[in-house]
């Protein structure tokens, strides 16, 4: 037997160590990962449990929704204007009940990126009947603002409004509250934004420098909301800047630490808890459902549009829709297909000088029949469906181009 022989055995001893190690090592690890994953499952039953749900299986009538087309998801974000709670210091103290201050439809589709589109709260427009709600009276069906819907029945009559309206299936709601909307701006440490000159409203209280900037939650809140003291008083220049606040949201969530910081994630999900109601089925798995198809959706792929308007004939503080093209958009989004904007286009007419009614009452006595003749302001329509992807820069393309003289 040769000197090397007996030095076999003692190679060999090393490498079981080691396998073993090893094996002790993962096993830990798979333990440690199980639990975590335990815990973040546990504690968002236990975040989920603090939100309001709505069942709107019980609350609509199946056979009187849009059917379900496709593997793409509509969502739709209702922001309430209500003043219960802490959302009583933004204004109207006496103000009853809520309505919707702002209207949005997310389309998600795993082929063509996420389309956005706003729905003017000015908008007049036949309401469905809908029935009483958690305290809410309901109403016959009649032509009037658009925003009364949540007044009149809660979310579902919201949902239903948006369905009858454009014929799609709205899966998914979210109803977010003004105090809900500035806590997860503060809880992912502000948005940046490029403001292209000094604004001021006394109204939603902004107050902002030109320049680049980050805006806390009650900045931000007081941007998506003023409209008064900012270029032509309408519903939709603040549109635009909403539109343009939330690419910067998107540009920014997407390109920072905000979703891998274990403690602005956290915050994040306290504020959407506490602040936010959504559907039952709004589910776990759904929730992951959608954040990965978000997470592969590129800033380019994010576009948001206004559905076309009018000025309206009778009240120049209201507007309403250009049925045959907001029809070729409602139906581009239902084929889950790609916008032709130059088929689109419609340009948005000036809207109104006059501050429109802060109260928004439901006006009945409109005619059912409105005019679709434009007015004069119509002569210069200019952009008010073209699509705008998230990537747009107020400070490039200017919140006076599309805001001021749109």
């Amino acid at each position: 037997m040769s000197d090397d022989a007996p030095a076999a055995p003692s190679d060999a001893a090393p490498r079981r160590r080691w396998k073993r190690l090893f094996v002790w090592t993962s096993a830990a690890l798979a333990v440690v990962l199980v639990a975590g994953v335990g815990t973040a499952y546990a504690y968002y039953r236990v975040l989920r449990g603090n939100m309001v749900q709505h069942d709107l299986s019980s609350a609509l009538d199946e056979e009187e929704r849009p059917p379900k087309i496709g593997e793409d998801i509509n969502i739709l974000f209702i922001g309430s204007d209500g003043r219960e709670g802490g959302n009583s210091a933004y204004g109207g103290r006496d103000f009853v009940g809520e309505r919707s201050d702002s209207l949005m439809l997310a389309h998600i589709s795993p082929d063509n990126g996420v389309t956005m589109v706003n729905f003017p709260r000015d908008s007049l427009v036949q309401l469905p009947e809908c029935q009483p709600y958690e305290g809410t009276e309901g109403t016959y069906g009649y032509y009037g603002m658009i925003n009364a819907a949540l007044y009149h029945g809660g979310p579902p009559c919201a949902v239903k409004t948006i369905e009858t309206l454009t014929d799609i299936r709205i899966d998914h709601f979210v109803h977010l509250s003004f105090v809900g909307f500035r806590d997860m701006v503060d809880a992912i440490g502000g948005v940046e934004m490029c403001i292209p000159e000094p604004m001021r409203d006394e109204r939603s209280k902004l107050d902002l420098e030109a320049g680049q900037q980050v805006l806390d939650g009650e900045q931000a809140l007081a941007f998506v909301r003023a409209r008064y003291e900012i270029g032509d008083g309408g519903d939709i220049g603040r549109i635009d800047r909403q539109q343009m606040f939330l690419g910067a949201l998107a540009e920014q969530v997407t390109s920072s630490d905000v979703l891998t910081s274990p403690s602005r994630t956290t915050s994040l999900l306290q504020a959407v808890s506490e602040h936010t109601a959504t559907d039952q089925d709004l589910s776990l798995d759904q929730m992951i459902s959608i954040g990965s198809t978000l997470a592969d959706v590129d800033l380019h792929d994010i576009t948001f549009y206004t559905v076309p308007w009018w000025p309206a004939p009778l009240d120049p503080n209201r507007v309403v829709w250009d049925e045959e093209r907001a029809a070729e958009l409602f139906q581009a989004i239902n084929n889950d297909r790609r916008l032709d904007d130059a088929a689109l286009e419609t340009g948005a007419p000036s809207a109104p000088g006059a501050s429109p009614s802060p109260s928004a009452q439901p006006s009945p006595s409109y005619p059912a029949e409105p005019s679709t003749e434009p007015v004069d302001a119509a002569a210069d329509q200019a952009e008010a469906i073209e699509g705008r992807d998230a990537t747009s820069n107020p400070c490039v393309n200017g919140l006076g181009e599309g805001t001021e003289e749109e």
